[in-house]
């Protein structure tokens, strides 16, 4: 089974090791490129409590001054690998939510009622769940600092053009709606329908799939039971077990 890995550069490069590990040929094709914005210590000035809902967004706060005052405060984070990696940075009193900001928001408004204070939310430009909205809306006081931006690729590299000309590409994970968004515009403009109609999708997120549906139209999609990476290995070995992946 070939699979086609479309994470930003360093996840993605780790993602396509640990896939390899698993004995299944992989190739990396980074759709976003995601560029840090500077967060220097006043950006968190004032702050009772982070949130962080990406990996991405602790990496660039781990390069900035603001990181040795950000590791004072709670953080609370959308699921376990963010967790870990807050851990890793030093954080202490690190929250680890369900894995969705949906499933976020409860915890955070209860802990907002419980303490108040000021929720800084350190996030990309662009969001697939409003968090600061809903939690607005809920009453809880929260100021949103942009970490870093997501830039979309615009085309495609000439090696994985040819490839899904040539059909070897079985398997295509997509961990945004963003990711999923990129592929839509730039997949359709080197390879024909047919080439790309023997392809499944390991989706990461129900939004995920419903941007494929959309602007596809394809069917061939597994969607993870939850929204994280050992549910995405999970998919990926269904789908390699499947007669036609052998």
């Amino acid at each position: 089974m070939h699979v086609l890995v479309t994470r930003p550069k360093g996840d993605g490069e780790k993602l396509k090791a640990q896939l390899e590990q698993l004995g299944w040929e992989v190739s990396l094709e980074p759709l976003i490129r995601i560029v840090p914005n500077e967060i220097p210590p006043s950006a968190i000035d004032g702050a009772s409590t982070l949130i962080v809902t990406s990996r991405n967004a602790l990496k660039t706060l781990s390069a900035s001054a603001a990181l040795v005052p950000a590791t004072m405060l709670p953080l609370m984070a959308v699921g376990p690998g963010t967790a870990a990696l807050a851990l890793e940075l030093g954080f202490k009193d690190v929250f680890e939510g369900p894995g969705t900001g949906a499933e976020l928001a409860p915890e955070i408004v209860r802990k907002s009622k419980a303490d108040g204070g000021t929720f800084v939310y350190l996030a990309g430009d662009k969001l697939a769940f409003d968090l600061p909205a809903v939690l607005t809306e809920q009453g809880v006081n929260i100021r949103r600092v942009v970490a870093y931006r997501s830039v979309a690729a615009e085309t495609l590299s000439p090696r994985i053009a040819e490839a899904l000309r040539e059909g070897v590409i079985d398997v295509v994970v997509l961990m945004s709606p963003k990711t999923a968004e990129t592929w839509a515009s730039v997949a359709p403009d080197v390879a024909k329908p047919n080439d790309l109609s023997g392809i499944s999708y390991a989706c990461i997120s129900e939004a995920v799939a419903n941007v494929l549906r959309l602007r596809l139209g394809t069917q061939n999609i597994i969607i993870a039971d939850r929204p994280n990476l050992e549910e995405i290995f999970i998919v990926l070995k269904r789908l390699a077990a499947r007669p036609e992946a052998e």
